[in-house]
This record gives C-alpha cells, sequence and structure tokens, in this order.
C-alpha cells in the first residue's frame, strides 16, 4: 500500500498543479532537516500544492479526523502522515499526540522533511490567523536532543491564490528565508516557554512576508485595483502587459498594510479612497479591460499584426480544442455538477472539484482507450492513450488564449465607440496614483516614528 499510496498522492499532487496556474517564488527547500509551515486557505489543495513545490519526500502533519475517511485515511498512512488531535476533535484523544510529536522529532534528526499547518485548520479569513506553538517546539526538541548541531531550519511557504475556488486561476507557492533553529538554543536553555514563543513570532512574520494578509475581505478588490492603476501610472508594466501574480504580490502586500493602516488611523480618509477606487475599478469594468489596463491609444500596425497573429493562433489550435472538449467534457461536466449538488463552502470548493475530477477524468480516459480498441485495435488505443492527455493541456493553453483575445477585442470596441470614458479613465489614474503616493510617505513616516518609539528605552524592541 505504501507504493500505491505515494503514487496515489503524487498524482493528486499533479493534478492540484494542473488545476491551478501554479507559479514559484523564492528558494527551493535547503537539504537536511527541514520543516516546512504553511497558511491553510484552501483545504486539500494547499498540502497538495506544497508537496507538489517541494521537490523532496516529506512528511505530512495532518489532523487525526482525515484518517477516518475510508481509503483516504489509508492513503494517508501510507504514506506515513502523522496525526494530530485537536480539543475540537477529541479531547480525550490528545495524550496521542506526544507519539506524533516524538516521531516528529525522529524524522527531523534523521535528516527528513515535514509539513505542518500551524494555524490548526483550513481558515476563510482573508489574514493569516494565529499560529500553534507545535513547530516550534517540535525543531527545538530535534535540536536539543541532537546537542544543537542538527541545523534544523524552518521554511515559511507561502500559498495566495487570485480566486481559489476557479479552476485554472492562479495561485503563488512563495518560500522565504529559511529560519535557524539553533540560533534559539541560549533562549530555549533560560526560558523554553519564551523560546518557543519567540521562535512562533519569527515564523508567523515569515508566513506574513510570503502571503497577502487583508484586513476585511472588502479590501481585496481595493488592493488589485489599486496595484493596477498604480504600476500603469509608474510605468512598470505595459498597459495590455498582464503580470504574472507572483510579480504583482509585494506591491499588493504593500498595499493591503497601507489600507489596514489607514482603515484605523483615518477611517473618513480611508472611506474617501475606498470610493475612488471602486468607481475605477467599475469604470474599468465596463470597459472590459480585465486585469490589463487601457492603452492611451491604438495604432493600426500593431492593431491589424496582433489580428493576424491571435487569429492564426486561435485557428490553428481550435481543431484540436475541439477535439479535446469533446474528449474531456464528461468528466469536466461530472465534476462541476458533483460541486453544484453537494454546494461546499468557497474553501473546499476546489478540493472537491478535485476529488470527483480524479474519479471522473481517470475512468474517462480508460473508456476512451478502450473504446478506440475496440473499434480500431491496439495501435489505435496507444494512439489515443497519447493524444489524449496532450489534447487536454492544448486545449487549456487555447481557452486561456482565447479568453485573453475575446477581453482585448472587447475593450478595443468600447474604447473606440466611448473615448471620453478613455480620458476619464486617465484621469483618474493620475489623480489616485498621487494620493496613493501621498498616502505612502505619511504611512512609512509613522512606521519609522514606532520603530523609534519600540526601540527607545522604555520601547520594546523586537528580537
Amino acid at each position: 500500500m505504501g507504493v500505491i499510496g505515494r503514487s496515489v498522492v503524487r498524482t493528486a499532487a499533479w493534478a492540484a498543479g494542473v488545476y491551478y496556474r501554479l507559479e514559484r517564488a523564492g528558494p527551493g527547500l535547503p537539504d537536511g532537516p527541514v520543516l516546512i509551515v504553511t497558511n491553510h486557505p484552501n483545504m486539500l489543495m494547499d498540502p497538495l500544492l506544497a508537496l507538489r513545490v517541494a521537490g523532496r519526500r516529506v512528511r505530512v502533519l495532518a489532523k487525526a479526523p482525515l484518517f477516518e475517511i475510508p481509503l483516504f485515511g489509508q492513503v494517508l498512512r501510507s504514506v506515513g502522515t502523522l496525526p494530530l488531535y485537536r480539543v475540537q476533535d477529541d479531547p480525550e484523544q490528545l495524550y496521542r499526540n506526544r507519539l506524533a510529536f516524538e516521531e516528529a522529532v525522529d524524522v527531523l534528526r534523521g535528516g527528513g522533511a515535514l509539513l505542518t499547518f500551524p494555524e490548526g485548520g483550513s481558515r476563510t479569513s482573508p489574514a493569516l490567523g494565529p499560529l500553534k506553538t507545535g513547530a516550534a517546539r517540535v525543531a527545538l526538541a530535534a535540536e536539543e536532543e541532537s546537542d544543537w548541531r542538527l541545523g534544523v531550519k524552518i521554511v515559511p511557504l507561502g500559498l495566495t491564490y487570485h480566486r481559489k475556488h476557479r479552476f485554472r486561476s492562479r495561485v503563488v507557492a512563495g518560500t522565504g528565508a529559511p529560519i535557524v533553529v539553533a540560533e534559539w538554543r541560549c533562549d530555549y536553555e533560560s526560558d523554553r516557554l519564551r523560546a518557543v514563543r519567540s521562535l512562533t513570532e519569527a515564523v508567523a512574520q515569515g508566513l506574513e512576508r510570503q502571503t497577502l494578509n487583508l484586513a476585511d475581505e472588502s479590501d481585496r478588490q481595493l488592493v488589485e485595483t489599486a496595484e493596477l492603476l498604480y504600476a500603469r501610472s509608474k510605468g512598470s508594466a505595459r498597459p495590455r502587459q498582464r503580470l504574472a501574480l507572483g510579480e504583482r504580490l509585494p506591491q499588493m502586500r504593500r498595499f493591503a498594510e497601507l489600507f489596514a493602516w489607514l482603515r484605523v488611523s483615518d477611517p473618513e480618509r480611508y472611506e474617501q479612497l475606498d470610493r475612488s477606487l471602486r468607481d475605477y475599478a467599475r469604470s474599468l469594468e465596463r470597459l472590459g479591460s480585465g486585469e490589463a489596463d487601457v492603452p492611451p491609444r491604438y495604432e493600426v500596425g500593431p492593431v491589424v499584426r496582433y489580428i493576424l497573429r491571435q487569429a492564426a493562433v486561435l485557428g490553428l489550435g481550435l481543431p484540436l480544442a475541439a477535439l479535446a472538449a469533446i474528449a474531456w467534457y464528461v468528466p469536466y461536466f461530472v465534476s462541476n455538477l458533483v460541486c453544484r449538488l453537494i454546494k461546499p463552502e468557497i474553501e473546499m470548493v476546489a478540493t472537491t472539484k478535485l476529488l470527483a475530477g480524479i474519479i471522473a477524468y481517470p475512468a474517462a480516459y480508460l473508456a476512451w482507450i478502450f473504446l478506440a480498441g475496440k473499434v480500431a485495435g491496439p495501435a489505435a488505443a496507444a494512439l489515443t492513450a497519447l493524444a489524449l492527455p496532450l489534447l487536454g493541456f492544448v486545449a487549456l493553453a487555447w481557452i486561456h488564449r482565447r479568453e485573453e483575445v475575446w477581453e482585448d477585442v472587447k475593450l478595443f470596441f468600447q474604447v473606440v465607440h466611448r473615448p471620453r470614458l478613455r480620458e476619464r479613465l486617465a484621469e483618474q489614474r493620475a489623480d489616485l496614483a498621487t494620493r496613493l503616493d501621498a498616502l505612502s510617505a505619511e504611512w512609512s513616516e509613522a512606521l519609522a516614528e514606532r520603530r523609534c518609539l519600540e526601540g527607545s528605552p522604555g520601547g520594546e524592541s523586537s528580537r
């Protein structure tokens, strides 16, 4: 079952990477004993994506109720997943966490890698939740038992989803700088509880630097709109250029922190900025610009070349995309139907579709191979087995290209027929960029003043 279980997990991790357009950011995992700590906004997709980007064998710490699910629990056990018992699940089973703790320490002492979710469960909150201290306690115990020569590192792995419930939406898996656990030796030897809390705080800060944390879910559109117009106003991106989510994240994090500060320090000004950004977003929506922005002008030559190039690509790819649509329509329909029938919460939508698809897509794949062999013989079955996956990826690329082209076409005709709206957008963009610059300067001054106070005598200085 071990080999089968590992194959199932690898297949599921690969499928999760197909469900989303996965972007990787930051350094890879270091060699030696590593404890990977990850935020948990999206149920089963989070550990699968973390395993996909890890690049090495990883043992996972998971909540105990998952082991009670038929078949799924067997797979978890077969790949060495360690169960964690929580108070809300069964307080009488908490004593069993000692065994998982000891085994986790042994994994690190053996030079292995562990994956844990210190928030304690999947969350719908737009911000990172309070972290449990288990990761810090395991890492410190492993170092102590190895006389502080083991070299355990804690690596924050942040998962940031654009629209986590949507198929082929984007997700960034960003790894931060490794935290060297041995640096907490003196603290641990003098006051274990304080050292555990201090290391947990360092882990939290590392995760916050790799994730997008919003004071409120309503800030998401504000952050995305502000980042969009700011990048265009400063010339860091061309008007129709669609930046990767990983490229956008640093500025989006900055705006998230800026809006959180403004919401508290000057609520009235926050409301004014909120209205202005939402008005700008509505104007963009009326034009149909999507994630990109409105060009200052359209020139005949580039427009003609764009039309010819995109028409050729879409035209040549259309027959293959049509074949893929026919071949894969039934499992796609089934996974969406299951989701509509179950009506899961938003953090369970992708997981539900993935689990249904893991059954539906292989079944359809085998059915087509069998049918091809029955009708045209073994050669046709072999050709079908090779062609179907390729057709699927061609269809995904074709659909993505078609969506972008359709967006560009709609925007072109809207701009041609509504030139005044484009002028208004340019004025709004310039005004909002100026206001954001002023706010950013004020925020930076406020942060500098706070750091000065915290570092002064009588203030609390950070580690």
